[in-house]
């Protein structure tokens, strides 16, 4: 399994936010730092460990430059990109 960093999506596996895709915005030893922009804010964000998550992917470039280089994002950001990987489940589940 491959180790989720910043910027990447992952999928909590237990909590009550199992299921729900989220994005790193930071580490901490072996602690991830989640948020998803609606309930979890990127000011308040989740700390959950390591093995306690499932990597599904990396976000897009445009996040994860603005993430990498400002080490900010609004929460608008966060729903976008967790929004696009949405669509891109979508179309892979319908076979396009």
């Amino acid at each position: 399994m491959k180790a989720a960093k910043v910027s990447d999506i992952v999928i909590p596996l237990c909590g009550r936010d199992s299921g729900m895709p989220m994005l790193v915005v930071g580490t901490d030893g072996e602690y991830l730092l989640l948020c998803n922009g609606k309930h979890r804010r990127f000011e308040r964000p989740k700390r959950k460990k390591r093995r306690h998550t499932e990597y599904r992917a990396a976000c897009d470039g445009w996040t994860r430059d603005k993430l990498c280089t400002t080490g900010r994002l609004s929460n608008n950001d966060v729903r976008k990109a967790l929004a696009l990987y949405a669509e891109n489940i979508d179309s892979e589940e319908r076979g396009e």
